[in-house]
């Protein structure tokens, strides 16, 4: 795994939510006490580990070795299969020879292995080869798993997943777009279509893309947030009929009420189209808002565009004054995310990071935008997504707006 430096990690922490961040969806808790809850940890107290002194691997689990453990996820007894599946996830890389068995615990009868299964397919290691296999049992769940709590369980599991092996899931996940179970599932489901359905040959999936249009229309708030910033990032339709739809539902949303729908709305018709000078003014006006989470999200927004952005380096200049380091920050990102374009903001830059009542993130932040801009780069501020507060980790690599994706840009 690729070591993220210290500053990578602080810049993922900053937040322009307009949410708190969750887990586990209120609207889905369990009752407590039972072993569906995917947060209690029942006996777990007697399934102490015990590591070899030879390898550092877990060796032993609650007194009893990997192969009884894997016996047990056969039990007649519901409760011994849900407790074998939390000890087995315990022995890390030892337990491959377990996610076959894994697999078959996800269908089940009972709930409680049954989402103990679910989420084990979500965290432990797994070899190239049971990737499809993996990947199919957590999409059969979310088709046709009756319990909501479950299939938002396999949402989670399934944004381990690469794109390219996780493409089965849209059709369901497009259907889960209306579910009406719980807001949350909801906007996971647009969440994931997002990062499942960007394609950079082909272009979007067309089934997320209707998906993503769909959820515009959603009653919840967060919802909408979460497929305007999708439709915004996802990449252009390759079919004319689907572009135009995404242009008209961009174009109702460019003056609405909610700053952050109205700025990614403007984002997306960028994107759609070319540069329009208008179209950036609407979004650069939000860096002089009163609310700083705005100010930040309107350059997160400038930052995603890239170079499509350049003409809004003055602003972006201007707004390195600002007073709060988030914001400084996410300013001083968008201009390394612009390029070579951002060279007229050196001087400022270089002046915040001289300046010694500059924060200290803030100042090695300038001072690695400053390499990036000037082509001398000692490290390379990444790409960031445009609501990181309620994303489950999603499929790295492919999309641009993804954090996971530590390419290099331009």
């Amino acid at each position: 795994m690729q070591r993220m430096s210290l500053l990578f990690l602080m810049l993922l922490s900053i937040t322009i939510t307009w949410a708190g961040a969750q887990s586990q969806p209120k609207g889905l808790q369990p009752p407590p006490g039972g072993g569906i809850n995917p947060t209690d940890k029942g006996d777990d107290k007697d399934l102490t580990p015990s590591k070899s002194s030879k390898d550092n691997y877990i060796s032993s689990v609650g007194g009893r070795g990997l192969n009884e453990w894997m016996a047990d996820l056969k039990n007649a007894d519901p409760s011994v299969r849900e407790r074998a599946i939390r000890a087995v996830v315990m022995f890390g890389p030892l337990a491959s020879p377990s996610i076959p068995t894994i697999i078959e615990r996800t269908n089940d009868k009972d709930g409680s292995p049954r989402i103990r299964a679910v989420m084990a397919l979500g965290m432990m290691e797994l070899a190239d080869r049971d990737i499809p296999k993996v990947v199919e049992a957590l999409v059969r769940r979310i088709s046709n798993e009756p319990q909501a709590v479950i299939r938002y369980q396999a949402m989670i599991s399934l944004a381990r997943f690469q794109p390219i092996d996780a493409k089965s899931a849209i059709p369901p996940l497009a259907k889960e777009v209306e579910d009406q179970n719980t807001w949350e599932i909801r906007k996971l489901a647009v969440s994931l279509l997002t990062s499942l359905g960007y394609d950079d040959t082909k272009g979007p999936d067309p089934i997320a893309l209707k998906g993503l249009i769909t959820a515009l229309k959603d009653p919840a708030i967060q919802v909408r947030q979460e497929a305007v910033f999708g439709l915004a990032t996802i990449g252009r339709p390759a079919d004319t009929a689907l572009a135009a739809s995404v242009k008209n539902a961009f174009t109702g949303l460019m003056n609405n009420p909610d700053k952050g729908i109205a700025i990614w709305a403007n984002v997306g018709l960028i994107n759609l189209d070319k540069p329009d000078g208008k179209l950036l003014a609407n979004i650069t006006k939000h860096l002089d808002d009163t609310r700083a989470d705005v100010r930040t999200l309107a350059a997160r927004a400038l930052g995603t565009m890239g170079k499509l952005a350049e003409f809004s380096v003055p602003e972006l200049s201007k707004a390195l004054n600002d007073k709060e380091p988030e914001v400084q920050m996410t300013v001083i990102w968008a201009l390394a995310m612009i390029g070579p374009a951002s060279s007229k903001a050196l001087p400022n830059l270089r002046e915040l990071a001289d300046n010694k009542k500059t924060l200290e993130p803030v100042k090695q932040t300038a001072q690695m935008a400053i390499g990036q801009i000037s082509g001398k780069p000692e490290g390379t501020l990444a790409p960031k997504a445009g609501f990181p507060d309620s994303k489950a980790p999603s499929a790295k690599g492919s999309n641009p707006a993804d954090p996971g994706n530590k390419n290099k840009l331009p």
